[in-house]
């Protein structure tokens, strides 16, 4: 699935990241959220531009995920010239201002599922971020990722919806 999606070129990856940032800016679930758990984007992932900025323009807070050993810790991005490259060579906020409750947030991976299951990359950050919050969760993901079923175990967390360049399914 990762070598399926890093095949797409990337004028047509950044026109379909854009269809799907599109029907996440336009959901009642983004419009309300004040606070919006983002990544920054990395590889070939659903690329989330247009999200941080539509939010930011509207005063909401936005918050992108720092490693820090078996977890992750989201900080609030007060600008992009905070940023640095985490464990992973992705882009960070500096530890300065943790965000502890979101209202929105989204998350990339490599594989999705209807139901709301994800194949992320295999560290857990994101189904132990869930166990312990009550968060709307929204997947990025090109239809290309989208399988019939993804295989899960009881520490793998459901989203609560998945967005694709043809709609959001929710789960």
């Amino acid at each position: 699935m990762l070598k399926k999606r890093n095949s797409l070129i990337s004028q047509e990856r950044v026109s379909l990241s854009i269809r799907i940032q599109d029907h996440v800016i336009k959901s009642k679930e983004f419009q309300s959220a004040q606070i919006i758990g983002a990544y920054f984007t990395f590889g070939s992932e659903v690329m989330t531009d247009s999200i941080i900025a539509q939010a930011k323009k509207q005063g909401k807070k936005v918050a992108l995920p720092s490693v820090e050993g078996d977890k992750i810790t989201f900080y609030e991005l007060l600008s992009n010239k905070y940023l640095v490259k985490g464990m992973f060579g992705i882009l960070e906020p500096l530890p300065y201002s943790p965000i502890d409750k979101m209202d929105l947030l989204l998350v990339p991976g490599i594989a999705f599922d209807k139901d709301g299951y994800r194949l992320g990359y295999g560290h857990g950050y994101y189904d132990r971020l869930l166990s312990n919050k009550k968060i709307f969760s929204i997947g990025l993901a090109f239809s290309s990722q989208l399988i019939a079923n993804i295989p899960r175990d009881e520490q793998d967390r459901q989203l609560n919806a998945i967005a694709t360049e043809v709609r959001i399914h929710y789960a």
